[in-house]
């Protein structure tokens, strides 16, 4: 029923948002690029405790607000992920953190939506983490969890013992040199 009432006062009309900050949104959506080698300098408190602020005000479906997040920090560690995580193969240990993004199964009820809620929720965590960390000036990229068959049971003994469903990882990290502009396509291609 919360729910619901929630849906009501969303289309009840609130104010526009303003000029400027439309403006640097739109920069930052423009600004956001997929960094996978990053620098030695550290990303400070203050800025983690900002991107752990974007991954509070996801968005989820029905407000599940299922995502979990496992920082990864220690050296050790990051080289580990770097070989289990097949997207993240030969780069992922050089991020300076790396968010495990984790689903609680049981704020996902029906069996039509286990399939696929906590990645779109992941998803919609992974994107506001991207533009804090653009907003930032701190490089992010996302890596699937494609994990193989025999490296499963290593990563979840380490990595997830609660036995949760890994939906993905963001590698953060300064960085002197941005990676390249990736080609997007024309407007017109968008619509079906």
């Amino acid at each position: 029923m919360e729910h619901q009432a929630r849906k009501r006062e969303s289309i009840s009309g609130k104010p526009q948002m303003d000029a400027e900050v439309r403006c640097a949104l739109f920069g930052i959506l423009r600004a956001r690029k997929s960094q996978r080698i990053f620098s030695e300098a550290e990303i400070t408190e203050v800025e983690l405790n900002q991107i752990y602020e974007a991954i509070r005000l996801s968005p989820s479906s029905c407000n599940r607000q299922a995502i979990l997040v496992k920082p990864v920090t220690e050296e050790r560690e990051k080289a580990e992920l770097d070989c289990l995580l097949v997207g993240g193969k030969n780069w992922l240990g050089g991020a300076q953190i790396i968010l495990l993004l984790f689903a609680d199964m049981l704020a996902y009820k029906s069996p039509a939506e286990r399939d696929f809620m906590p990645y779109l929720d992941a998803g919609f965590v992974g994107e506001n983490v991207y533009l804090a960390a653009t907003a930032l000036n701190i490089g992010a990229c996302f890596v699937n969890p494609n994990i193989r068959k025999e490296d499963r049971g290593q990563f979840d003994r380490q990595f997830n013992p609660r036995g949760l469903q890994f939906c993905g990882a963001m590698a953060l990290g300064k960085y002197t040199v941005s990676a390249p502009e990736s080609p997007k396509r024309k407007l017109e291609r968008i619509f079906y």
